[in-house]
């Protein structure tokens, strides 16, 4: 099979949906978010870049409806968190 056509019948296949979600939600994802590239190691910044940039959908969805402002704030305190846990303050 060509790798541009693929078998509608293949259970593998990549499928997705978009769902509505209400503001709480999208909170939570952001939250999700910054705290798993916090753990991969990003700096602030780099968190912050993706947010701002449409590449990651999910993210920039969160960047877009929550605001600038917010998301740092979120990403401040995941960070605040990782540095507890890394440092062994909070276990």
């Amino acid at each position: 099979m060509p790798y541009n056509d693929p078998d509608p019948a293949d259970p593998n296949i990549l499928v997705s949906v978009e769902l509505e979600s209400e503001a709480d939600t999208i909170k939570e994802m952001a939250y999700v978010f910054a705290e798993e590239f916090a753990r991969i190691g990003f700096d602030r910044e780099k968190i912050l870049r993706v947010f701002r940039h449409p590449f990651y959908a999910g993210a920039h969805r969160a960047w877009r409806e929550l605001g600038a402002k917010r998301i740092e704030e979120i990403v401040d305190e995941c960070l605040v968190v990782r540095a507890r846990k890394s440092s062994g303050l909070l276990e």
